[in-house]
């Protein structure tokens, strides 16, 4: 399993995002590689808790790269400032939250075994 704080700590740009689907639900997010200047990472949705798990790698035979729009494009090029896990009422770890430089936001949600994606604007 990765840290969110080693991600952050790198102080590394994000370079490339990757969506994957399960075979049987092309247009729903199931997980998503983040591509930094000098590692990798995922974050995938674990279907028997509906909970988001982000780690250094995962088994890809069950999923399918696509090209599903993902918010993570708006970021290429930005450093990694600040992440957040958050744990839902039912104490389930079921969102991330990103911010980068220029204060790009970027929310995952675990819904119904699909990531959510919200872009976070500040009023």
């Amino acid at each position: 399993m990765v840290k969110l704080s080693s991600i952050v700590d790198s102080c590394e740009k994000l370079k490339h995002a990757q969506s994957y689907s399960f075979k049987e639900l092309l247009n729903e997010v199931a997980a998503i590689k983040l591509e930094f200047e000098t590692f990798s990472c995922f974050i995938r949705v674990i279907e028997d808790s509906d909970e988001i798990e982000l780690c250094n790698r995962i088994n890809l035979n069950e999923l399918v790269a696509t090209e599903n729009s993902l918010f993570f494009h708006k970021c290429y090029g930005l450093k990694l400032c600040w992440a957040w896990s958050m744990v839902n009422n039912q104490g389930y770890s079921d969102a991330i939250k990103f911010e980068f430089e220029n204060c790009q936001i970027v929310e995952l949600v675990v819904n119904a075994s699909s990531i959510s994606q919200y872009g976070v604007i500040e009023l």
